[in-house]
């Protein structure tokens, strides 16, 4: 690989992302947290955003809860076409390069694929990859709840893996899948990094508790920044209050109100990827 651009680190390269919204049918073990949802996708949000930001390439299964996010983050690169053409010889207005995304699918959900990753097809910088159903499995909606097409799925994780060569597996939510993924992942790609979001709960989670000495986790080390904040914070609100007794002081955020900020997590997942493409070369 030649030369990198200092702010283009990723470029050429591919980030896996392993991602879903639990399902409350298999909750028990999966844990939700509260406001799952919301938290889940911003944090997909941010981690895609930030791969796409340093020139990544983003990988993933196509998991109906997270092609409309990589959707939608597509589209705000994406700029009208211009009312009039471009003068020959003129220097185009339009941005060098768009997000690269490899949408992987399996032929066992093609009769049921979902309407957002359909979208998500269509749009430039997209590819998409079928890999053969096994056996002739076939996605059955009536068995919602449940794994199915478990040959098929486990076919197309490992040919997604070995055919995009990921520098990172990203872990985000999710349930047995993402457990999968991790397995698959650290047999195919065994120094490449894993990253995981236990703050947003279900498989991440659990990845996180059982592998602490491999799976890579900043929550805690950004909640801990944040938290220092606010106590600085509380502490320059009681000073100034000592000082102007008629000025109401404002309130800081309890340490249980803390939410983090997951931008900062997914731009030090990416700052630590690129760190150790770096040392590779």
């Amino acid at each position: 690989m030649g030369s990198v651009p200092l702010d283009r680190p990723l470029a050429g390269r591919a980030v896996f992302l392993s991602a879903s919204v639990p399902s409350r049918a298999r909750a028990e073990r999966y844990h939700l947290v509260p406001g799952a949802g919301p938290r889940l996708e911003e944090a997909a949000l941010r981690v895609a955003g930030a791969v796409f930001q340093a020139g990544g390439t983003l990988v993933f299964g196509g998991h109906p809860s997270i092609s409309p996010l990589i959707g939608y983050l597509c589209t705000q690169y994406q700029r009208p076409a211009p009312a009039e053409p471009d003068r020959p010889g003129a220097r185009s207005e339009r941005p060098a390069a768009g997000p690269e995304v490899v949408l992987w699918q399996s032929e066992a959900f093609r009769d049921t694929w979902a309407e957002p990753s359909r979208r998500l097809a269509t749009m430039p910088g997209v590819t998409v990859r079928w890999t053969a159903a096994i056996d002739g499995e076939r996605f059955d909606a009536s068995r919602l709840g449940s794994p199915h097409c478990q040959k098929s799925l486990a076919h197309m994780r490992a040919a997604m893996i070995e055919a995009t060569a990921p520098v990172a597996m990203v872990a985000i939510g999710g349930m047995e899948g993402i457990e999968d993924e991790f397995e698959i992942f650290r047999r195919l790609r065994e120094t490449a990094p894993v990253y995981a979001l236990p703050s947003t709960g279900g498989a991440a989670r659990i990845l996180a508790e059982n592998h602490p000495n491999s799976v890579r986790s900043f929550d805690a080390e950004v909640r801990e920044h944040v938290r220092e904040f606010r106590r600085r914070v509380r502490a320059q609100d009681t000073d100034d209050a000592k000082e102007s007794p008629s000025e109401p002081a404002v309130r800081a955020p309890d340490d249980e109100e803390i939410a983090i900020p997951y931008a900062n997590v997914a731009a030090r997942i990416v700052e630590d990827i690129a760190e150790r493409c770096g040392a590779d070369h």
